[in-house]
């Protein structure tokens, strides 16, 4: 038996797992958030598929089980045919695919839209057992984001398309591969000034306020992420918010990190239209380290109090940024 993760939610949680003799098939495993899921769904006595685009054996997630329980399956393109064969004979599905910025022949509306419209059909069509969708955390709130529309749409497809869905909207992922700590942190290493997004945060003390940034994260652990994805695998259709134990304004993380680091920088206060004027600069290149559309994201709050509570019904104790950032910035 196969069992594919589309990442999903439910109302209770059943902690006894049963994969014995089941094969997990991973949608975009490859990443960073895969790889730390392959990684724990390997202590399970399952079969695990990878499914990925790139042209490579991924001898790093080989190692993380036993000696042939993962199988690194390379499709070069999704299709109905494909995917049928694949998916053929299956239990679980898990869609990890997402971007956080368009590239030439990537973009929002196919890996967002088209993908989990496939996938999800594909799914009902051989009959999956579990299909679990990851999205992201405000896409329902968030009405001038083309990366929003789409992950929100991505949200209906599957959820018209397959029955009994879980989907679950984290907030910023952190941890030792992540796309953002790692950032500023290599902006750290490098530079003299370290940009503030969203500041001045204006308030009575102007000058304590200069550098305070009105956006907001409750970013979540990815190995917390994780566990709760797999705590989800017998549970009941539903859509999770998920966030970690703490909140903290884009002011905040960047502090933490030099305070970490043990370095002094320059902090340079960006207000957000300002940031949309270099988000249209940086855009152009081929490594977009901003775009406008997600200068447009830091407009409104990465935070939830249900993701919270929802987190801890199965984690008890959600690690914070201070905990688990020493452990891998340098």
């Amino acid at each position: 038996m196969i069992i594919f993760i589309i990442l999903t939610g439910s109302k209770k949680f059943s902690m006894r797992l049963d994969f014995q003799g089941k094969t997990v098939v991973i949608f975009g495993g490859a990443g960073f958030i895969g790889k730390r899921l392959v990684s724990e769904l390997s202590k399970y006595p399952c079969k695990i598929f990878v499914v990925t685009r790139k042209p490579n054996n991924h001898e790093e997630l080989r190692i993380l089980a036993g000696l042939g329980q993962i199988t690194i399956v390379n499709l070069k393109e999704y299709n109905e045919n494909n995917l049928t064969e694949l998916l053929s004979d299956c239990d679980i599905v898990i869609n990890l695919i997402g971007i956080l910025a368009e590239q030439r022949g990537s973009s929002f509306k196919y890996v967002h839209e088209v993908l989990p419209d496939l996938l999800s059909k594909i799914s009902k069509e051989v009959k999956i057992k579990k299909f679990i969708h990851l999205s992201a955390l405000g896409v329902n709130k968030i009405k001038n984001s083309k990366y929003a529309k789409s992950k929100l749409n991505g949200e209906t497809f599957v959820t018209k398309n397959f029955s009994n869905p879980i989907i679950i909207r984290p907030s910023v992922v952190f941890g030792a591969e992540d796309n953002f700590v790692n950032l500023f942190n290599k902006i750290a290493s490098i530079s003299p000034l370290i940009p503030i997004f969203g500041a001045p945060n204006l308030t009575k003390d102007i000058f304590k306020s200069f550098l305070s940034s009105q956006v907001k994260f409750q970013p979540i652990y990815v190995g917390d992420l994780v566990k709760f994805l797999i705590g989800t695998i017998n549970s009941k259709s539903e859509l999770y918010e998920l966030c970690g134990p703490s909140v903290y304004t884009f002011d905040q993380i960047i502090k933490l990190i030099l305070e970490v680091k043990k370095v002094r920088r320059i902090l340079m206060p960006i207000p957000l239209p300002l940031a949309s004027i270099i988000g249209f600069v940086l855009e152009k290149l081929p490594y977009k380290l901003l775009t406008r559309d997600q200068v447009k994201l830091m407009g409104y709050e990465n935070i939830s109090t249900k993701g919270i509570k929802n987190l801890k019904k199965i984690v008890k104790n959600p690690k914070s940024m201070e905990v688990i950032l020493p452990t891998y910035i340098r």
